[in-house]
């Protein structure tokens, strides 16, 4: 896992990043898969894209004000689908796209191995 540490030699403290480390297990393209996944699990290029501006601290609580408004907003249209029994039926229609998916592809790999 990635993490972040203070640099006391830098003034002002600027983090560090810590490699990341992704296993080969199997192929290539897997670890490439899993190493993605975790650069955006960790946010590792929203950090960087942050980093590469100066930002005002005024602008930064007008970015956070404005993130925690659209949080809420996503969070209150989450509560309404729920409460209208619409959030069961969107769930649900996301499983059968994703089972469908993987039927999909298993099927594909089993005709490459024929």
């Amino acid at each position: 896992m990635t993490s972040f540490k203070k640099n006391p030699d830098l003034k002002g403290g600027v983090d560090k990043i810590q490699p990341l480390q992704v296993v080969v297990e199997r192929d290539f393209e897997g670890a490439l898969r899993a190493f993605k996944a975790l650069v955006q699990k960790e946010k590792i290029l929203t950090e960087y894209k942050e980093r590469q501006t100066y930002e005002k601290p005024s602008e930064r609580k007008r970015r956070k004000k404005r993130e925690a408004e659209k949080r809420r907003l996503a969070q209150e249209a989450k509560q309404k689908l729920i409460q209208s029994g619409e959030w069961d039926k969107l769930i649900k229609r996301r499983q059968e796209k994703k089972r469908k998916k993987q039927i999909a592809q298993q099927q594909k790999k089993e005709s490459r191995n024929e």
